[in-house]
C-alpha cells in the first residue's frame, strides 16, 4: 500500500507531481463546503492558488486518496508524539466537555481499511473510549424502550394473539388444553438498539484486555466507565441477529443512538477485533478517521478550566455572530482557546482582532455584567505550550500568576500556555 504523510497544516507544493497535482485540485473542486467531520475529505486538504501550494488543515488522520489503486493520507500531529488519548480522556470529566464527540472524532466505519504504521496511532484503545462513552452519555439520559414480540406459553389465560398451530399442537395433542400459546407485544428496554449496543459493550471488554498497554493510566478510569454502562444494560438480552443489524432504523430523536449503533455494528460485525494488526505487529489496518485537532484543544481546556472554576466558567455562550470559547463573569474575562503553538513568542494579530471584536459586542458585555461601556473588557488566549501549565490554579485567572504574561501593545490583553499530554516511548 502506499500513502502520503503530511503533518496537520503544512504547506507543500506538488510543481514535482503533475499528475497527483491535478487528481488533488479535482478532489478539491467537487469538494462541497464541509459541515461536519463525517464530510471532510483528503484530511481538508486545500489549495493556495496565488502561493501555488496546497495545505493541512488543523485535522490529523488518515483518508483514502484511491482506494482501488491502495493510496492513501496519512496526517500526523504538529505536535510531536501528543496523547490526543488522554487529551479526550480528561474531556470525560467535564459533562459539557464530553457532549457532541462527533466534533471531535469520526470514523467513516463502511470504508475499505487503511494500513498504516502502528508507531503513527493508537486508534483501537481511542475507539473503545469513544463508544463507552457513548453508552455512557445513553444512560444517563436513560435507555429508550421499544415495543418487542414475544411469544410464551401461558397457562390458563390469553395475552395477545393465540398462535393456533402451536396451540393446537402443544395443547390439544399433549392434553393440556389450559396451556396456551401466544404472541404478543411487550414495551421495555429489551429493544433491539439496546441488545446491540450491549453486545458491542461484550466484545468492548475482550479489546479493553487485548489494549491494556495502549490505555496505560486510563485502564482503571475505562474499566470503571464500563462498568457502569454494563450495569445500566443487566436487564437487556445480549443476542442480536445478522437480520436485526442489517435492518435496523434509528429514529433521529435519539442522537446517541444515531453515534453509538453504527460503531456498535462495525464492533460487532469484525467481533471485536477493529484493528487488523500483522504477524510482526508493525501496521496494522483501520477505518479512515478523522480528529479535529482545535476542537479537541478547546475541549480540553474546557476540562481544566471547569476542573477548577466550575460554573464561573461559561461554554460557547455569545450572540449569533459572535460566541468567544469561554467567559468568566465574575472577572469580566473573555476566554479564547488557540490551537497555536506560535503564541508562545509571537502575536497573533488576527486572533487579536476577534477577540477586541467580542470584548465590545453588546450581547456579550451584557452576559459579562459590564454596565459601563467605557471600561475595558480583559481578554485571555490560552495556547498550547510545551512548557506551559498543567492545570490551572484555584485563584483569580488575573491574579499576580507568572504564567500569565500581558500582551506587549495591547490593554489588558494577557495569554497563557498551557502543556498537553504526550505519549513518552519506552
Amino acid at each position: 500500500m502506499n500513502h502520503i504523510e503530511y503533518i496537520e497544516h503544512e504547506s507543500f507544493n506538488l510543481t514535482d507531481n503533475a499528475e497527483l497535482k491535478n487528481f488533488f485540485l479535482c478532489k478539491i473542486r467537487e469538494r462541497l463546503n464541509p459541515q461536519s467531520l463525517k464530510e471532510v475529505r483528503l484530511m481538508g486538504m486545500d489549495y493556495d492558488f496565488k502561493k501555488d501550494e496546497f495545505f493541512m488543515a488543523y485535522y490529523i488522520g488518515a483518508d483514502w486518496i484511491d482506494a482501488e489503486k491502495q493510496k492513501a493520507v496519512v496526517v500526523l500531529p504538529k505536535i510531536k508524539s501528543v496523547d490526543f488519548q488522554t487529551m479526550l480522556m480528561k474531556c470525560f470529566t467535564c459533562d459539557k466537555a464530553s457532549e457532541n464527540l462527533d466534533q471531535v472524532f469520526f470514523i467513516r466505519m463502511e470504508d475499505k481499511p487503511i494500513e498504516m504504521d502502528s508507531s503513527s496511532f493508537q486508534i483501537e484503545p481511542l475507539l473503545i473510549v469513544y463508544f463507552i462513552n457513548l453508552v455512557n452519555r445513553i444512560v444517563r439520559k436513560g435507555l429508550k424502550s421499544g415495543y418487542i414480540i414475544r411469544e410464551e406459553r401461558l397457562n390458563g389465560k390469553i395475552k395477545g394473539k393465540v398462535m393456533m398451530s402451536q396451540y393446537v399442537k402443544h395443547g390439544f395433542a399433549l392434553g393440556m388444553k389450559e396451556m396456551v400459546d401466544c404472541r404478543y407485544h411487550e414495551y421495555n428496554i429489551d429493544c433491539v438498539e439496546n441488545r446491540i449496543i450491549k453486545s458491542a459493550l461484550l466484545y468492548c471488554q475482550q479489546m479493553i484486555h487485548r489494549t491494556q498497554k495502549g490505555l496505560g493510566q486510563h485502564l482503571a478510569q475505562l474499566q470503571n466507565m464500563y462498568n457502569s454502562a454494563m450495569s445500566a444494560f443487566e436487564k437487556v438480552t445480549a443476542f442480536v441477529s445478522l437480520q436485526e443489524l442489517q435492518h435496523i432504523h434509528l429514529n433521529s430523536l435519539f442522537k446517541e443512538y444515531r453515534e453509538a449503533i453504527p460503531l456498535a455494528k462495525m464492533i460487532i460485525k469484525k467481533r471485536g477485533c477493529c484493528v487488523e494488526y500483522e504477524k510482526n505487529g508493525t501496521k496494522y489496518k483501520f477505518p479512515p478517521f478523522i480528529i479535529d485537532m482545535p476542537v479537541l484543544f478547546e475541549r480540553y481546556v474546557y476540562a481544566l478550566l471547569d476542573e477548577v472554576y466550575g460554573k464561573s466558567i461559561l461554554y460557547q455562550i455569545g450572540t449569533r455572530a459572535d460566541r468567544p470559547d469561554f467567559l468568566k463573569p465574575d472577572e469580566h474575562l473573555i476566554i479564547d482557546a488557540k490551537y497555536i503553538t506560535g503564541w508562545k513568542d509571537n502575536i497573533n494579530t488576527d486572533n487579536v482582532r476577534q477577540l477586541s471584536g467580542y470584548a465590545r459586542s453588546i450581547g456579550i458585555r451584557h452576559r459579562l455584567h459590564i454596565s459601563d461601556e467605557n471600561a475595558v473588557c480583559p481578554c485571555l488566549i490560552i495556547y498550547p505550550d510545551v512548557n506551559g501549565i498543567t492545570s490551572f490554579s484555584p485563584v483569580s485567572a488575573m491574579n499576580s500568576n507568572n504564567n500569565i504574561h500581558p500582551i506587549d501593545g495591547y490593554i489588558k490583553f494577557f495569554k497563557i500556555g498551557v502543556s498537553l499530554p504526550v505519549v513518552h516511548s519506552d
